[in-house]
């Protein structure tokens, strides 16, 4: 069954800020998003506590549901990415495992060049199995199932990439992330000391 949602593991006694963030693979703004703001923040302690993550690699790609095509901003190699990441998110639910992968990604500068060879590499790095990985993106009928799931994750009304929501609110990238996040999450009535740091 595919997860329709990836959220982070939570307390029982917390209660988090929703954060949905669509990215593509090849797309400058989303890596240095991802490698710069999102990823940085996550690895901050407390931060997985109060932010439930939706990660969608999907991006402003078209999907044609009777003809089954997915065609993708930049390019075959970009919606074969988005692919492998979705499968990556499928196969390790859980956002400390899959993204550190996507960081990783996002942060090579043979991704479009030799994506196999990176994909491979992240993997290792992140102790995430490549094969695995690589036997959900080699199923056709699982791969074409996340290509949906992730576009019905995506808003139709989606502007540009990447398109960072939190708490349903459009962040905006004028904000530093992990002060729009705490800020976020202290309107719903959060405490973390994981905000005591935040930029003002």
């Amino acid at each position: 069954m595919i997860a329709a949602i990836h959220e982070t593991a939570l307390h029982s006694n917390t209660f988090h800020s929703e954060v949905l963030v669509c990215v593509e693979a090849l797309c400058p703004g989303c890596e240095d998003f991802v490698t710069s703001s999102l990823y940085p923040t996550f690895q901050n302690a407390g931060i997985p506590d109060i932010m439930a993550l939706t990660y969608v690699p999907y991006g402003n790609a078209k999907i044609d549901i009777d003809a089954k095509t997915v065609t993708c901003q930049h390019g075959e190699t970009e919606c074969d990415l988005n692919t492998y990441e979705q499968c990556a998110i499928d196969v390790y639910p859980d956002a400390s495992d899959f993204l550190p992968f996507t960081a990783c990604l996002a942060g090579k500068k043979n991704l479009s060049r030799q994506p196999e060879k990176a994909l491979e590499e992240c993997a290792t790095e992140v102790n995430l199995d490549f094969d695995t990985i690589k036997e959900c993106h080699d199923d056709a009928d699982r791969a074409w199932d996340l290509q949906v799931t992730n576009s019905q994750l995506t808003p139709a009304d989606h502007q540009y990439t990447p398109w960072v929501v939190i708490d349903g609110e459009l962040y905006d990238d004028s904000i530093d992330f992990q002060t729009a996040l705490c800020n976020a999450y202290e309107k719903k009535g959060g405490v973390s000391d994981a905000c005591k740091s935040k930029q003002m």
